[in-house]
C-alpha cells in the first residue's frame, strides 16, 4: 500500500509538470498547525472522559497550477499530524494519541476577490494520506490508559481520504506570493476498524482537522531567470 501511494504521488506531479507552462506555475513551501480531533459516534465512552485538543505540525511542498488569472489547481505533499486528546472530567489525567501521515491535498484555487496583488481565494478538493508513525502522551497517572481509545499502527487503518477545503488571503510581491490559510479537512476513512461482533471501537472514528497555515509561492518564470543570470 505504501509503495502504491508513493507511485501514484509521483505520477501526479509528474504528470502535471509535463502538462502546464512556466508561466502559469508556481511552487512553495507550506507550514503550520493542525488542530486535529477525531469525530467518533455510536461509542459509549467513560463517563469520567471528554474531548481533548492539541496543535500540531503540517509541513508541505506545494505546486499551483493556473489554468486562467483566477482559477487553478493545487497540490500539496505534506507532513501532517492529526489525532485526538482525551481528558479526565477534572482535567488532572490526559491521554494523547498523535497518528503522523504523508498527505496529499489536490484542490481548486480560485481567487474569487481582489486585484492584482491582492485576493481573497476559496479552496475545495480532497486529500489522500497514509500513516508513518505514531506517538501516544499520558500525563500524571499511566493507570488510567486503559479508560482510553488506542490505536495502533500495525492493526488498524492506516489510510486516510477525504474533503480538503480552507479560505486564504494572499499578495502578490516582487519576490514571491505570500499566502495565509485557514482550512479544514474532513475525514471519511474509519482509523479504529469496526469488529461488529465485539463492537470494541466506535462505528465512525474520522479525522476531522481544522488548521491554520502559511505558504511563500514564487513563479517558475522567476526560478528560470535567476538560473539563466547565474550561467
Amino acid at each position: 500500500m505504501k509503495k502504491k501511494l508513493i507511485i501514484f504521488i509521483l505520477f501526479i506531479f509528474s504528470f502535471v509538470s509535463i502538462k502546464v507552462q512556466a508561466q502559469s506555475s508556481y511552487v512553495g513551501v507550506k507550514s503550520g498547525v493542525n488542530i486535529p480531533t477525531v469525530f467518533f459516534t455510536d461509542f459509549v465512552s467513560n463517563p469520567r472522559v471528554r474531548t481533548g485538543y492539541f496543535t500540531s505540525p503540517y509541513i508541505a511542498v506545494t505546486y499551483r497550477y493556473m489554468h486562467q488569472p483566477k482559477i487553478g489547481i493545487q497540490l500539496d505533499l505534506a507532513y501532517s499530524s492529526k489525532g485526538w486528546q482525551q481528558n479526565t472530567i477534572e482535567f488532572t489525567n490526559s491521554f494523547r494519541t498523535e497518528i503522523n501521515y504523508i498527505e496529499m491535498p489536490v484542490y481548486m484555487h480560485w481567487a474569487i476577490i481582489g486585484n492584482n496583488r491582492l485576493k481573497f481565494n476559496v479552496d475545495v478538493g480532497f486529500y489522500l494520506a497514509y500513516a508513518i508513525s505514531t506517538k501516544k502522551t499520558i500525563q500524571n497517572n499511566a493507570d488510567l490508559e486503559e479508560d482510553f481509545l488506542h490505536y495502533n499502527l500495525k492493526n488498524d487503518n492506516r489510510g486516510d481520504f477525504g474533503i480538503h477545503a480552507g479560505l486564504s488571503l494572499s499578495y502578490d510581491f516582487s519576490f514571491g506570493t505570500i499566502q495565509l490559510e485557514a482550512a479544514y479537512n474532513i475525514g471519511f476513512a474509519n482509523i479504529l476498524p469496526r469488529n461488529h461482533i465485539k463492537k470494541e471501537n466506535p462505528a465512525v472514528s474520522s479525522n476531522q482537522v481544522p488548521a491554520v497555515n502559511i505558504s511563500y509561492l514564487i513563479p517558475l518564470t522567476q526560478l528560470t531567470k535567476r538560473k539563466k543570470s547565474k550561467e
